[in-house]
């Protein structure tokens, strides 16, 4: 599944996660070279030092996204785990602004969902 507009990605986004929650399995979002991976309210991501600036800075704004313990202590180095304990239009709200905000990625990104 693509999508290229903002409103073809939420779409593509919902409609994802509920999937992966209704079917218990991973769902793999990939844009610009950057892979995120949902699974049944938890994100992985991989971030370099300044993407990690900006996640902390998007989770700010996210309050229902925390950095999952002791997950991201066991992680490979840059592996971050997120609890996103919130429902399907708000988890694609963040998977969003994560593409764009922390990845830097344009408005008119093309967004691939695999899973």
């Amino acid at each position: 599944m693509v999508a290229g507009t903002p409103a073809e990605r939420r779409q593509l986004l919902v409609r994802r996660i509920v999937e992966s929650r209704r079917r218990g399995e991973t769902a793999a979002f990939d844009a610009g070279g950057v892979s995120v991976e949902y699974d049944d309210r938890l994100v992985r991501v991989r971030v370099d030092p300044d993407e990690r600036g900006r996640l902390d800075s998007l989770l700010a704004e996210y309050h229902v996204v925390k950095i999952k313990q002791p997950e991201t202590r066991k992680a490979d180095d840059g592996v971050v785990h997120l609890s996103a304990v919130t429902d399907a239009k708000r988890a694609a709200d963040f998977l969003e602004a994560l593409f764009r905000d922390v990845y830097g990625l344009k408005e008119e990104y093309t967004l691939r969902a695999s899973g």
